[in-house]
This record gives structure tokens, C-alpha cells and sequence, in this order.
């Protein structure tokens, strides 16, 4: 038989790693053109890593969201676990610390036996003897005996172990757990011949394994059981106690639109759920508040459009019968159409201003300008289109704010538009502008018919009137939107300010801002023109 060396078979190996996979395919004609056909089709067979990978994340999360456990599944199960986990390290902890001590109280007790063979030996003064033999047999020990050269020169088992094996120290291993090494014990005996001897006994210590394998499965018993007992315990310790949230979860099923009132029920004990359930209460009460707000607010709004809509419809239907050939009805009724449009746009930009603001996407050009020359301005444009009052302001000088100008001068004309509304011919209308350490106090005061403390929390509301406490007033029985105030308060707010009302029924009314104001700044063309 011929040897092939390693050397020649790694050459092999690499002259046929070297040789072109498609030399066949080069020789073969028809195998070459198969090989062109299936190309394009295998690679239009092949899945982008991509789209592989897309496609397993997307089967993952689908089958993840189709597994749905309850929070007392989730509580007993994590209890269970850590409490499988605990059990397990105890019972393992017990069993270890049990063959610990088994090994250990066996080594005591071979010491005892040392010193009672040692006993033996003196009285018998023959390791052969029948006491000594006897002995051994109780107490399922081997005796090995050597010479004073530490030669065995006796043994109870037909097998040898040396002196020095037998004497060496032996501890416990836990690596060997359930299982024991053998355990020895050595002296020596000098009998009345002068003759010297060592000896060892030796301890087999199966029988202790065997006790820790009988006991294993009756304590592995006990454990299972009182892991199911636990877990069915904590089930229903879990039920018990998460009870509330499925009564709180029926109830919510309950609610809708028409039934808002409907509260969680809050009485027991002090814990997390009723916290949780006060929580939502309020949460509910909020709500309860602002759908009903909203529907007032839609009420209103419709109420307040039915009306300039309607007159529209009536000139228009005069229009369409008589408005063609009789000019007077033909002017009255462009004329109407023309007052409610305005009427109706003003009405929907109050709304969209207020929209904008519940949405929070309202939004105010400010920039630093002198607020004193602007309330100077508005207090001549009074004077201008009110000569029924008599009109008095205090005004201290540049007093600087960074806002808008147009929205404040919007807001001020709202304040001052309802004392001269509500304030009879003749009476006294205060304005003043005053400066304190950090705002601008702007106090807007008139001694006209006042505001009723009921009415009072009330009047920034949306298209809310104190038609009540001022139907004397002629100028007031065509009422208004109710919106005026509302947007006024916004436009203080939006600047950082904040509005203080004092009123009464006869006595008049006060509306004082605070402003925060600025350093004084120099005049520039940019706020002029913003005044302006």
C-alpha cells in the first residue's frame, strides 16, 4: 500500500481550491446556458436581509399584541417566580447545610470511636481480638493496621490504603453534593510487649447519602406543595384586592356624553385605588365642566347667529318681492343686510379669537413700546365718541410695556366701552394709569347701575349677561355677545397681567389690571408706528 503524505494532500487540496468553479460549465454548452436561464430567476427568488428582517419584527409584534394577561395573572405569576426562586435556594441552602452537618457529626463520632478502639486494644492487647471485631462490625467500620515503619500489616477488607492517605485531612466538598467521601481516622498503640502500631479506621458514609436521597423527594413534596398553596393564596389575595378596578372599569363602561354625573365610588379603606378613583373623579368633574361649557358655548353661538341670519332671510325674502321696484325697501334692506353681516363677523371673529386660544394657538406680536402715550391715545378717542359722561384721567408718564399694542388697546376699548355702556347720561367715568415698583395699574372706574354679587364671579364668562341687574338700561335692551369680556381677560392674560373687579348694584363698577412694565425705553420708529 502506497502512503500519501499530509504535505501531498494539502497540495491537492489547494491546487483544486484554486481551480475556476465554472470550468465545467465552460466546457459544457447546455450546462452553460442553464446556468444563464436560472440566474435572473434566483435572484428575483431572493428576499432582501431588509425586508427579511422587517417582516419577522412586524410577525414579533403582531404575536406579542395577541398575548394579553390580566394584572392578577402578572401579580401571581412575578410571586410565583420569586417565590419559586426563594423556596429553591432554601431548600437547596437546608439540604447542604444538612449534608454539612451530617459529614461533620461523623467525623466527631469516628473520633469517639478512635478513642474506644484505642480503649479496646489496651484491654485486649490483640487488634484481632473478637471485642474489637465486634466493635467494628456495630459501627460498619474498617480497621487497618501498619507497622512502626508504617507498613499495613492488617486489614478488615481485602484492599491496602496507605498511612499517609489515611491521615491526611479530609473536608467537606460541595462539589460532590449529595455524595460523601470516605471519611479516616489514625492512632497509634503501644501494647505491653513494647510493640507500636498505627492504625486507621476508615467510616463509609453511604448510608448518609442514602438518608439525604430518601429525604430529597419528600422535601421537593413539601415545597411543591407550598408553592401552589402560596400562588393560589396570592391569586386571590390579588382578586381580593384588585377588585375596585374591575368595578371602577364597568363603571367607566357606562359613561358617556348624557352621563357625566356618574362618579367612581370612593368609600373603604385608604389606599392607592381610592386615591386613584378621587384622582379620577376629579378628572370627570373637569370634564363634566368643560363639555357642558362647550355646550352652552355652541348654544350660544348658534343662538347669537340665528338671530342676524334670520333678519338677513327676512330683507332678503322683502328684496326678492318688493326690494325691485320700490327703492325705499330696496335701501332699507342692503342697508340691514349690511349692518347684520358686520354684526355676524364680528361675532365670528370673537369666536375664532377665543378658539385660537383654547387651542393655544394664539399669537401676539409684542414688542416694547410706551404704554402711557397709548393710554393717552384712548383716552382722547373716549373723549371723541362720548360727550354723554363726564370723563376724568391720571396718567403717569412713560411707562413701558412689551406686548402688543393693538390687542391692549382692544382690551382697554372692551373695559371702557362697558362703564360707558352701563353708566347713565351724566355720570362720572374715572380712567387712570398709575405705576407701582414691578406693573402698570390701569384703574377704569364709573359710578353707573354696578353688578349684582351673583353676577359678579360670572361676567368673564363666555356669552355670559347680567341682563338681570341692568335692564334699566335703555342702551342694553339690545343686548350683545357676551364675548367682550372674555376677550379682554384673555389679552391680560396673554401679557402676564392680571384683573381685579369690584362692583355693587347702584354703587358702580371698578376693573383695576396690573401690567408688568419694563425699563424706560427711548422711543423708536418700530413702536410709533405700532402705536400709531
Amino acid at each position: 500500500m502506497k502512503i500519501i503524505s499530509k504535505e501531498t494532500v494539502e497540495k491537492a487540496e489547494t491546487r483544486s481550491q484554486s481551480i475556476p468553479k465554472t470550468t465545467s460549465a465552460k466546457k459544457d454548452p447546455i450546462k452553460k446556458a442553464l446556468l444563464k436561464k436560472e440566474a435572473p430567476i434566483k435572484q428575483n427568488q431572493k428576499t432582501p436581509p431588509k425586508e427579511k428582517t422587517a417582516y419577522f419584527a412586524m410577525t414579533y409584534d403582531r404575536f406579542i399584541s395577541l398575548i394579553r394577561f390580566n394584572i392578577t395573572f402578572k401579580l401571581t405569576l412575578g410571586y410565583a417566580v420569586r417565590l419559586l426562586l426563594l423556596i429553591a435556594f432554601l431548600f437547596f441552602f437546608i439540604y447542604v447545610s444538612f449534608s454539612y452537618y451530617l459529614f461533620y457529626s461523623a467525623q466527631e463520632n469516628l473520633k469517639e470511636d478512635r478513642l474506644y478502639i484505642d480503649a479496646l486494644l489496651e484491654v485486649a492487647q490483640d487488634y484481632r481480638a473478637e471485642s474489637v471485631t465486634t466493635y467494628l462490625n456495630h459501627k460498619n467500620l474498617q480497621l487497618y493496621v501498619y507497622n512502626s515503619e508504617q507498613a499495613p500489616i492488617y486489614a478488615t477488607m481485602d484492599d491496602t490504603i496507605l498511612y499517609e492517605s489515611a491521615s491526611a485531612v479530609i473536608e467537606y466538598d460541595f462539589k460532590v453534593f449529595p455524595q460523601f467521601p470516605m471519611l479516616f481516622e489514625t492512632g497509634s498503640h503501644l501494647f505491653k510487649d513494647e510493640t507500636l502500631v498505627y492504625y486507621a479506621l476508615k467510616k463509609d458514609l453511604t448510608e448518609y447519602t442514602n438518608t439525604l436521597e430518601a429525604t430529597f423527594p419528600i422535601g421537593f413534596i413539601l415545597c411543591s406543595v407550598l408553592i401552589m398553596a402560596s400562588i393560589r393564596s396570592a391569586s386571590k389575595l390579588a382578586n381580593k384586592h384588585l377588585k375596585p378596578i374591575n368595578i371602577m372599569t364597568e363603571q367607566v363602561k357606562d359613561m358617556s356624553g348624557n352621563s357625566l354625573s356618574t362618579r367612581l365610588n370612593v368609600s373603604g379603606t385608604k389606599d392607592e385605588l381610592k386615591d386613584l378613583a378621587f384622582t379620577f373623579n376629579q378628572m370627570l368633574n373637569d370634564i363634566q365642566k368643560s363639555y357642558e361649557r362647550e355646550k352652552q358655548f355652541v348654544s350660544d353661538a348658534s343662538h347669537e347667529l340665528r338671530t342676524p341670519i334670520a333678519v338677513i332671510k327676512g330683507y332678503a325674502g322683502m328684496l326678492n318681492r318688493w326690494g325691485k321696484d320700490d327703492p325705499a325697501i330696496l335701501e332699507e334692506s342692503i342697508h340691514a343686510i349690511l349692518s347684520e353681516t358686520d354684526n355676524m363677523h364680528s361675532l365670528v371673529e370673537s369666536l375664532l379669537f377665543i378658539a385660537r386660544n383654547d387651542k393655544g394657538a394664539l399669537k401676539m406680536d409684542k414688542v416694547p413700546f410706551n404704554f402711557s402715550d397709548l393710554f393717552t391715545e384712548i383716552v382722547k378717542e373716549t373723549r371723541l365718541i362720548d360727550s354723554q359722561h363726564e370723563l376724568s384721567e391720571t396718567i403717569d408718564q412713560n411707562l413701558s410695556l412689551h406686548g402688543s399694542s393693538d390687542k391692549l388697546k382692544q382690551a382697554l376699548r372692551i373695559f371702557i366701552d362697558n362703564s360707558i355702556k352701563y353708566t347713565p347720561d351724566g355720570g362720572k367715568i374715572s380712567l387712570s394709569l398709575r405705576r407701582s415698583e414691578h406693573h402698570a395699574i390701569v384703574i377704569i372706574s364709573d359710578d353707573g347701575i354696578g353688578i349684582s354679587k351673583e353676577d359678579l364671579p360670572h361676567i368673564f364668562d363666555r356669552f355670559y349677561r347680567a341682563d338681570k341687574s341692568r335692564t334699566k338700561m335703555k342702551e342694553n335692551q339690545h343686548g350683545g355677545t357676551g364675548l367682550g369680556l372674555s376677550i379682554a381677560k384673555i389679552i391680560i392674560t396673554q401679557h402676564g397681567g392680571k384683573i381685579h373687579v369690584d362692583s355693587a348694584l347702584d354703587e358702580g363698577t371698578t376693573f383695576t389690571l396690573f401690567l408688568p412694565i419694563i425699563e424706560h425705553i427711548d422711543p423708536s420708529p418700530q413702536m410709533e408706528t405700532a402705536i400709531n
